[in-house]
């Protein structure tokens, strides 16, 4: 489909505001390659092609087919598209399922034509598609050079967006331009898939409003990602997924929380501006991504822009490289200052009057091992405009010896220039060698912490997911009872099974019980209501701490009571199965929630963070889809906000990390082994500094 012998335009037109017309054009113009036929029933000529009266009528070789023709003609054109043979369609119109009920039937029918006939269809609702080495221009954007990004986007004007950028501000080039459309037929990870092996593509940039398959496309994106940059811009971010309310994990694991999960272990990079789609994308396609522990280093030749671009790049996750003595060294001596240049490097105007300064910096800074990206802030390009004609040759060389140095030292080079949209010979030198030159500081920035995050992406391990255990036999008994929550005694005992430590308990289903149980306690316990219609037990007042023996009779029936009433004003009958005593825990260094939740489109997702009662509150949790190994555990650990507090804060000891390492990985053994389980919560897990302990438990089907 995208390197086709031949082409037919079904619907082509004599009149030129037509798409009929325009792609007709539009391959001619771009010197197409293979053979164009154009389809109407009244025939004629166009653009000097002899006008065909059907698609049955073509002759010779014909791969795709241009479907011009309004939505209600679409599923009768494929139709007879495959019956001459031809392999694919890009269909154009508006008016499926996009309009309501009506539109839905006739996507069905094209669903239909494609299952019975074989033929691949691209959209519908699509702005078409574009090989550039071909002359195969489908879309109808004049001049849109050949080159090594692909783009995929579900927008024609995003697309337009990204093909204008390139033209004005780049010398990169497509290989591909895809308009995605409704995925009707083909969908985002088979085009991702063809993409990842096709010769001509360095890097692609994706816009995304949503997937038909999004665990497929997510499969194929780590598999791609490994080879070449995929760079993603997501819209509907903002629009909360429907997740259920019966745990903490149900509200924080939302929907685009767990996609942005899902491309941060697929290796995708996420954008969120439309205006750092293009360049982020150029960026990865043209520079080396260096892994491990080089960061990033800030040229400027001015103080107050060197640190908006430091506050940006740590914004965007990036490291800043620290440098060695010898680098500080030379850096002091080539600017002539008292004090040691840090990172960022600012000139201080010493570039104003000789631009090679800034080359002999970016030099030293290229030679530092730490140093795997190098991004350039300032005037650059324009000191012959701001300063003085005569400095346009040393501006010139200067830009030279920037390419040489990158290329010599294969370090990453982003230029960010107030002059970037200004004619600009020095900043052509550097165009035309593939660097990106970028007008806005914080795009810019965005660019050199993606090539940092990739390095970074490609040089870690994962190590293998464990297999996964057999499933925990009693859900059976649950169902058997036509009940979708388990009792806190049951969600022990499944999670238990996989090997999470929790505190003792007894369950209790009289007040002499429990006043004998916490006795049997240390004469101290906490009580818990076990109720089929309570999930959360503090809201329901249900949980009594620090209990004594002498008060645990008092304690129980004060917990049923409140049950009761926090049932009846919801109409809901309490379901009241006892309560748990047990022991009152040392307090813990942190509180944490490990949980799991089955997402629809992504499947399991395994969220941990700081837990409590306040875990909705604080909101501090990372998200990693499931299957997760021993590696991502220890990531999860270090990626909250609270991982300060698990290093020991104010005299209280480091918590035992392997423990909840092993914790973790338990939790996310028992939701792969019981796929009926869509929601589990450990909340809180205390954690020490030898061990942990698994305090709450919740867990529904």
């Amino acid at each position: 489909m995208f390197r086709p012998r031949g082409v037919a335009i079904v619907g082509a037109s004599a009149e030129p505001q037509k798409r009929g017309y325009q792609a007709v054009a539009a391959l001619r113009q771009a010197a197409f390659a293979g053979a164009i036929h154009p389809i109407n029933p009244k025939g004629g000529e166009l653009l000097g092609l002899p006008v065909l009266p059907s698609v049955a009528a073509i002759p010779g070789e014909v791969d795709l087919a241009l479907v011009c023709t309004p939505a209600a003609t679409v599923p009768r054109v494929l139709d007879e598209c495959a019956a001459r043979g031809i392999a694919g369609a890009v269909v154009l119109a508006l008016g499926f399922r996009e309009v309501g009920p009506e539109g839905e039937a006739l996507e069905a029918a094209m669903r239909e034509v494609v299952r019975r006939t074989g033929i691949r269809v691209v959209g519908p609702n699509t702005s078409g598609i574009l090989n550039p080495h071909r002359g195969l221009n489908l879309i109808g954007v004049p001049d849109v050079p050949a080159g090594r990004l692909a783009l995929l986007s579900q927008s024609g004007n995003v697309s337009l967006q990204i093909m204008i950028e390139s033209m004005r501000r780049s010398r990169i080039g497509f290989s591909q331009v895809i308009g995605v459309g409704n995925e009707t037929d083909l969908r985002f990870d088979e085009y991702l898939d063809y993409l990842g092996d096709e010769p001509n593509t360095a890097a692609i940039a994706m816009h995304v409003e949503g997937f038909r398959a999004g665990r497929a496309f997510l499969e194929v994106a780590e598999r791609v990602a490994a080879k070449k940059p995929v760079i993603l811009l997501k819209g509907g971010q903002t629009v909360r997924g429907k997740v259920a309310a019966r745990s903490h994990t149900g509200a924080l694991a939302g929907s685009f929380p767990v996609f942005r999960a899902g491309l941060r272990r697929a290796g995708v990079i996420l954008v969120r501006r439309s205006d750092e789609l293009f360049h982020t994308a150029e960026t990865l396609a043209t520079q080396p991504a260096r892994g491990g522990y080089r960061g990033v280093a800030v040229v400027t030749d001015g103080g107050g822009h060197g640190t908006l671009a430091v506050d940006a790049l740590l914004r965007q996750g990036a490291q800043l490289a620290d440098f060695a003595a010898a680098t500080t060294a030379t850096l002091q001596a080539l600017l002539a200052t008292r004090e040691p240049p840090g990172n960022p490097v600012d000139l201080a105007g010493r570039a104003d009057a000789d631009p090679m300064v800034f080359a002999r910096c970016v030099e030293a800074v290229m030679q530092e091992d730490h140093v795997g990206t190098v991004l350039v802030v300032g005037l650059f390009g324009g000191y012959h405009r701001r300063f003085a004609a005569e400095l346009l040759a040393r501006e010139v060389a200067a830009a030279s010896a920037l390419v040489e140095c990158a290329r010599r030292h294969r370090r990453a080079l982003i230029v960010h220039s107030l002059y970037a949209d200004s004619p600009s010979e020095p900043l052509d030198v550097l165009r035309a060698a593939g660097f990106p030159v970028v007008r806005s500081l914080e795009v810019a920035a965005r660019c050199a912490s993606a090539c940092h995050q990739r390095g970074v992406m490609l040089s870690q391990r994962r190590g293998t997911p464990p297999p996964v255990p057999q499933a925990w036999g009693g859900l059976s008994a649950v169902r058997q009872q036509e009940r979708r929550v388990l009792l806190e005694t049951e969600a022990r005992e499944l999670v238990g099974g996989y090997g999470v430590k929790f505190v003792p308990a007894t369950l209790c289903r009289t007040p002499e019980a429990a006043e004998a149980a916490v006795a049997a306690h240390g004469g101290i316990a906490a009580l818990k209501v076990v109720a089929g219609a309570v999930s959360h037990k503090t809201d329901a007042g249900g949980v009594r701490l620090g209990v004594r023996t002498a008060d645990a009779r008092a304690a129980f029936a004060a917990i049923e009571a409140s049950v009761r009433s926090w049932c009846a004003t919801r109409g809901q009958s309490p379901d009241l199965r006892g309560v748990l005593v047990s022991p009152m825990l040392p307090r813990p260094t942190a509180e944490l929630i490990v949980g799991c939740r089955r997402d629809p489109h992504y499947g399991g997702v395994l969220v941990v963070g700081l837990g409590g009662t306040a875990v909705e509150v604080l909101r501090d949790v990372t998200l990693r889809l499931l299957p997760v190994t021993r590696d991502d555990a220890r990531q999860m650990l270090n990626e909250i906000k609270g991982a300060r507090l698990l290093r020991g804060h104010r005299g209280a000891p480091p918590v035992d990390r392997e423990a909840l390492v092993a914790a973790i990985l338990a939790v996310a053994d028992c939701a792969r082994s019981n796929p009926e389980v869509v929601e589990l919560e450990v909340n809180p897990l205390f954690a020490y500094e030898h061990g942990c302990v698994a305090v709450d438990v919740r867990a529904m089907l």
